[in-house]
Formats: structure tokens, C-alpha cells, sequence
């Protein structure tokens, strides 16, 4: 019995702390270095969050919590006369849990041609792969026409019902949900005109060398400086 009190008066301390912290945050998430490319014949993406781990954020993995940070990510074809049209999305979960016993924290990605497990004792190795986005499929670059210009866009949040109880009833109060980053884009996009993805059999070799380039064009996407 007094054991089970201790626990559940450092859960309350936690909670408290928590609050009081998570209320003093200022800065905001936001995403940058957006790179474009493809691997093959798919449209991939790169991205960073930045300001993702607050002290109090950071402190509560520590203490066992799961995080799972949301990013949404779209493809969109940018219209002069009306709304721009949804191409494709891809929803990505970054989740991280820290196992105490083991000091081990265990990461997991998962989304739309996207399943990767990985465990590290590494604190910082951890944070870097939930903040970071790498090699991201988001479409066919069949599916973009080269007359078009495109652009991706990147949002985040914070998942907080993964918490399990008592700490899903605890905090669901505190203000974690207001960790929503802005929409952030990308520079325009347009296919190269002089590549025909029909030509499957003599361009084979050629796409096998097409290595994804975030820092300017490939022979599939070429980024335009807004």
C-alpha cells in the first residue's frame, strides 16, 4: 500500500511538472529542409523538424511515455484560377518509447511505403530519426505532368491519446495538443520534359543510376526557386 502511494504521488509530481512546464514553452515546431527527389520511379521527400523536443517533452520520454509525432505530408499541383489539387498524401508516425531497464529507446516509422524498427541506446541518434524525414514516398512521378508545377507540403503534431492510463487520463488536459507545427512547402516542382517514363526497357540503366538529390534537380524533378 505504501509503495502504490509513492508511485502515485510521483505521478502526480510528473503530472504537475508537466503542466507547469509545457505552459512556459515558446517556441514553436517548424518544419525545414524540405528536398525533393526520387528513388526510381517514386516521388520521395526529405524533411526536418525542428524545436521538436522541448525540456518537458524530452523529460517525459525519459519517464517511460510514448510519443508519436504525426507528420501529413502532400503533393500538391498549384492552379492560378482556383484551389490547388491534392495529388497524393502520405500520413508518417515517428513513434519513440524508452525502455528503462534496457536504457534502450525503441523507434519506430510507419506510413504509406514506410515500415522501419530501430533501437539505440543513443539519446540523441533517437531524437534525429523522429525529427527527420528521409527518403519519404509521396507519389508515382507518373502521375506528375511536365507541363504542371507542384509543390510538397509538410505539417506536424503531437499524438497524445497513445498515452497509456493513468497517464491518458492525467494529462490529457495539459496543453500538448497545441504542439501543431504550420504548413511548410516546398519550392515549386515540375518533371523533366525529357524524360519518358515509357521507355522502361532502354532507360532502365540510366534510372538504376538516378541517385536522389535534395540539393538542386535530378533527371526526374526539378525544383524552382521561389
Amino acid at each position: 500500500m505504501e509503495i502504490r502511494l509513492k508511485n502515485f504521488t510521483a505521478l502526480i509530481i510528473l503530472t504537475t511538472h508537466l503542466l507547469i512546464g509545457v505552459l512556459t514553452v515558446e517556441a514553436t515546431p517548424s518544419l525545414v529542409n524540405i528536398g525533393v527527389g526520387t528513388n526510381k520511379q517514386t516521388v520521395v521527400i526529405n524533411a526536418r523538424l525542428v524545436e521538436g523536443f522541448t525540456p518537458d517533452i524530452e523529460e517525459a520520454v525519459e519517464n517511460g511515455i510514448p510519443l508519436t509525432f504525426i507528420f501529413e505530408a502532400e503533393l500538391r499541383q498549384a492552379n492560378y484560377l482556383w484551389n490547388d489539387t491534392l495529388i497524393s498524401r502520405n500520413i508518417i508516425k515517428h513513434v519513440i518509447k524508452y525502455d528503462s531497464l534496457k536504457q534502450v529507446y525503441r523507434f519506430t516509422e510507419t506510413g504509406k511505403g514506410v515500415k522501419r524498427k530501430i533501437a539505440t541506446r543513443n539519446k540523441q541518434k533517437s531524437q534525429k530519426m523522429m525529427l527527420t524525414l528521409s527518403n519519404i514516398p509521396i507519389a508515382s512521378a507518373r502521375r506528375i505532368a511536365s507541363n504542371e508545377k507542384y509543390y510538397i507540403r509538410i505539417k506536424a503534431s503531437l499524438e497524445t491519446d497513445s498515452f497509456w492510463f493513468p497517464f491518458s487520463e492525467l494529462l490529457f488536459f495539459l496543453p500538448f495538443n497545441n504542439f501543431n507545427s504550420a504548413w511548410a512547402e516546398s519550392s515549386p516542382l515540375s518533371i523533366d520534359p525529357d524524360l519518358d517514363f515509357a521507355k522502361t526497357g532502354r532507360n532502365s540503366k540510366k534510372r538504376s543510376k538516378n541517385k536522389i538529390n535534395f540539393e538542386g534537380t535530378n533527371h526526374v524533378v526539378r525544383s524552382f526557386n521561389k
